[in-house]
């Protein structure tokens, strides 16, 4: 593809139509996912914004309270950001508040799902007011240092300005990742399961969709303070694309399995749910050890043993803007067999909370497909990223480690 003809995609086709797109889409999927009474929203009503609002405080209030800090990455540009680390007592308590709220009031349940068209739309407002603010930020107050080469403004207002802004005193991205879509994609699961038992009995396959999607969450935020090293966190901008994203797309889209067996009974046997339930608990479980090798390996400098066998890895340098720094790339354990073997766990359990909609189409694994594509893409952008960092150096490492995410395949 020609040079300009990319930028011009890139930047002036590109992102009006994701937002376009993704904005009606996650309407459509509401409504179609629904049942016949559910409509269109452009902005919400009362309930859905005392809803949107009650979950912003609750995420703001789990990042004002005294506690721990943790220190992420420096950037290129020499920022430390700081983050709350107390993400699984938010996600025990948050959790524990609210299904106490549903064993008071079960019709709650059946309430919030049946104003999901309306609370995607305060969400998007929301989300659309927070992003302007942030570009308005990014040009007008920079707080980080950055130095961000000018682009087109529908381009800057999609990408976002800077990597680590902050307001109201927190880290952006922990408000908008952390904090409201990831714990808004907790409650919501845990909500369809309830709403769907109301209307039609119990379904032990829809709480296994449920409950194999609370113990990967659970698993992030045990390990919330890792995920400050991902390129989430590292790389994207807080634009449209990773706060809008996470403040109207999670909520909508990564819940959608468990959403649309609330209109649509599962069709799995019992005795298949269990099975899924084991596949599930066994991706989740490998995924989470894949990354804890990893934080396991740099908490000891390189110092420990992974599969009964010293750690190696290979010794690299990169320039910061404090000077030469090294690091170390591992190769042991399961990063000796793939360098990037967690997506694919991670993938492995996102189609297994879907299997509970096995009969009714395509539709309940819409999240599966999107992750297999989003990781598959993110595999290629993390190894651009490290071999500019790296150079040379991250050559000799993917000779080391082939496989890029499946040993053998892939």
């Amino acid at each position: 593809m020609p040079e300009g003809l990319y930028d011009h995609i890139r930047y002036h086709i590109g992102p009006p139509f994701l937002m376009v797109s993704t904005t009606a889409g996650v309407q459509f999927l509401s409504v179609f996912g629904g049942n016949d009474t559910l409509s269109w929203s452009l902005v919400g009503d009362a309930h859905s914004w005392i809803v949107v609002g009650v979950m912003a405080l609750w995420a703001l209030l789990s990042l004002w309270v005294p506690g721990k800090e943790f220190l992420g990455p420096t950037s290129q540009f020499g920022y430390t950001p700081s983050y709350k680390a107390n993400g699984f007592q938010f996600f025990i308590v948050s959790l524990a508040v609210f299904l106490v709220l549903l064993f008071i009031r079960p019709v709650t349940a059946l309430e919030l799902t049946e104003r999901m068209p309306q609370i995607l739309a305060s969400c998007n407002i929301f989300a659309f007011i927070l992003c302007i603010y942030l570009l308005v930020l990014g040009k007008v107050a920079p707080q980080t240092g950055e130095v961000v080469e000018a682009k087109p403004f529908v381009y800057e207002f999609y990408r976002g300005m800077e990597i680590h802004p902050r307001i109201l005193g927190v880290d952006v991205k922990q408000f908008t990742n952390c904090r409201f879509g990831l714990m808004a994609w907790e409650l919501l699961v845990v909500n369809f399961f309830v709403a769907g038992w109301i209307k039609h009995g119990f379904s032990l396959a829809h709480l296994v969709c449920a409950l194999l999607q609370t113990i990967y969450l659970g698993k992030f935020y045990w390990w919330e303070t890792g995920y400050f090293n991902t390129l989430d966190i590292t790389l994207d901008r807080a634009g449209y694309y990773i706060c809008w994203g996470c403040l109207v797309f999670v909520p909508a889209f990564y819940t959608y399995s468990s959403y649309y067996l609330v209109a649509n009974q599962p069709l799995v046997s019992s005795t298949a749910a269990i099975a899924i339930f084991i596949l599930g608990v066994a991706s989740i479980f490998l995924n989470y050890r894949v990354d804890w090798e990893k934080e396991y390996f740099r908490a000891h400098d390189g110092k420990c043993i992974l599969w009964g066998k010293p750690a190696t890895y290979i010794q690299a340098s990169y320039k910061s803007v404090t000077g030469t720094k090294t690091s170390k790339l591992l190769t042991s354990g399961f990063w000796g067999t793939a360098r990037h073997l967690n997506y694919f766990f991670e993938i492995l359990a996102a189609f297994s909370w879907c299997l509970p909609g096995l009969g009714h189409g395509i539709w309940p694994f819409l999240y599966a497909i999107f992750l297999t594509v989003l990781l598959i893409h993110r595999v290629f952008r993390d190894e651009e990223k490290c071999k500019v960092k790296y150079g040379n150096t991250w050559d000799i490492y993917c000779q080391a480690v082939p496989y890029r995410m499946i040993p053998g395949i892939f």
